[in-house]
């Protein structure tokens, strides 16, 4: 019985790589290939390999393959421990609300040559349109530069799109010179302090990125209330960014 239950768990586990190693690979077909992508394919490969036992047994014949087997099953191990914590803290991180009329953070992401959002950021600015119209009584700080190959500022691309879409402009503060997360927060700490905004913040990007988002605002000294306003991301794109993070996280050490 164990050794059916056994043989079912292998096969069970080998579907479930082989269907998330066809969704890292999904991405690649629309030109998103970084660390998540080629690091969740090397661990879907790997986890095929485990659930094969004459390809373990083959491994383990030699002294030099039976040493890097073992030393590339604790790596993948550890690594899949770790992106286990830091999957649910991503999670929890998503579901924490922002305190009453708090100040929307909203998190810049590529702008199209055509001046156009990109579909993550699209999702951000929808993310953000919805929570300002629940929330009459908060402003946002709309926050990001302009790239080499950016028509307008990610600044500019959301204000040009939220006021279209019926939000004061009033209510929108826009801090266009941002290059990355920690400008982003360090750059709309001043406009809040200046403009006498609530400093309670509603941080508002993808699931994926709330939980870094919110460490590097809390390093750069920000004590205030950090809820999060998480963006719909398009699912293909879900593991690829997820296991991007797992790696993105550790160099907030170095910042």
């Amino acid at each position: 019985m164990k050794k059916i239950l056994a043989i079912v768990l292998r096969v069970l586990t080998a579907i479930a790589a082989v269907v998330f190693l066809l969704w890292f690979v999904s991405p690649m077909k629309a030109h998103v290939i970084n660390i998540g992508n080629i690091a969740g394919i090397a661990l879907c490969v790997w986890t095929l390999i485990l659930c094969f036992k004459p390809i373990g047994k083959f491994l383990k014949r030699h002294t030099f393959t039976r040493i890097f087997y073992r030393i590339v099953n604790v790596c993948f191990a550890v690594v899949m421990l770790y992106g286990a914590v830091v999957t649910a803290a991503m999670f929890i991180t998503a579901n924490s609300a922002p305190a009453e009329n708090a100040t929307v953070v909203l998190l810049g992401a590529q702008v199209k040559p055509s001046g156009e959002p990109s579909k993550i950021l699209l999702g951000r600015i929808n993310a953000a349109e919805a929570y300002l119209k629940e929330h009459p009584g908060s402003k946002a700080v709309l926050t990001g530069g302009k790239g080499a190959d950016e028509a307008v500022s990610e600044a500019d691309c959301m204000y040009q799109l939220l006021t279209q879409r019926g939000i004061a402009p009033e209510r929108l503060y826009r801090e266009d010179k941002a290059s990355d997360t920690v400008e982003n927060f360090r750059f709309s700490q001043k406009i809040i302090e200046q403009n006498g905004l609530n400093k309670n913040l509603a941080v508002t990007t993808d699931t994926f990125h709330l939980f870094r988002s919110v460490l590097i605002a809390k390093k750069q000294g920000i004590d205030a209330q950090i809820g999060a306003v998480a963006a719909n991301t398009e699912l293909r794109y879900v593991p690829t960014y997820v296991v991007r993070e797992w790696f993105a996280l550790p160099t907030l050490l170095f910042k």
